[in-house]
């Protein structure tokens, strides 16, 4: 060992340099000495947000809005016009995003078609009010083929797929072939509700749509066209 001043070799045990008297370190000997933190110690747990609490507010920020509003319709107008919509339309849109909420189990097979039975409400307020007829005719059927569809691939992703990944195939090519066909289901219902001329512009998006699906299904049936792909692709 040196002297870190002078550079003369030290002997063992001595306590300073005997050239210059520079006290002398043993590394050995060295102990850490406890200093105080300048701040409290993290025991690492994380903080827990009451879920009760966060919809109570997310509920009195979705009511806001429809009780201000329904208050100035009726100073104004004396009964519930316009507010009638803007209160249909933003219950539709907590039961869409804030009713799973409440649940600890959030199956999307369940709450899906609640959610399109909203959406088809504020349809059917708004024809009401505004004296339409074209609910029944258009929008709920419309609505009610888009939640069939919609659904199936919800249900059979869920719980058809599991390992078998390439299941996943199968199911959105047949989804878009479906599509497809509702494509044509709307402009037919068109048609029949609005007297809209028939232009078959439901054609292309049939075609197209068709053409995926069944590119999907053929990956999915071919175990070699499908490994190729995914070494190129990562599909």
């Amino acid at each position: 060992m040196y002297c870190v001043q002078c550079g003369v070799e030290l002997q063992k045990g001595v306590s300073k340099c005997p050239l210059c008297g520079l006290r002398v370190y043993h590394p050995d000997l060295l102990t850490e000495t406890p200093e105080a933190r300048p701040y409290p110690p993290y025991d690492g747990g994380a903080e827990h947000v009451s879920r009760g609490g966060l919809l109570l507010i997310l509920t009195v920020l979705f009511a806001l809005p429809v009780i201000v509003c329904l208050m100035v319709d009726l100073r104004l107008r004396g009964s519930v016009t316009w507010s009638g919509y803007v209160a249909v339309g933003v219950l539709a849109l907590y039961i869409a995003l804030c009713l799973p909420l409440w649940f600890s189990r959030r199956n999307p097979a369940v709450f899906f078609p609640i959610a399109m039975a909203a959406g088809l409400g504020v349809s059917l307020y708004v024809c009401l009010k505004t004296g339409g007829r074209w609910f029944l005719p258009f929008a709920f059927p419309a609505g009610g083929a888009l939640c069939l569809i919609a659904e199936a691939v919800i249900v059979l992703l869920r719980y058809t797929v599991g390992e078998r990944r390439y299941r996943v195939l199968y199911i959105l090519g047949g989804a878009a072939i479906a599509l497809g066909g509702y494509c044509m289901l709307v402009e037919f219902l068109l048609h029949i509700t609005f007297q809209i001329p028939m232009y078959w512009w439901s054609l292309y998006p049939l075609v197209v749509l068709t053409l995926v699906g069944l590119l999907m299904i053929v990956i999915a049936i071919s175990s070699p066209l499908r490994q190729s792909l995914h070494k190129r692709f990562f599909i």
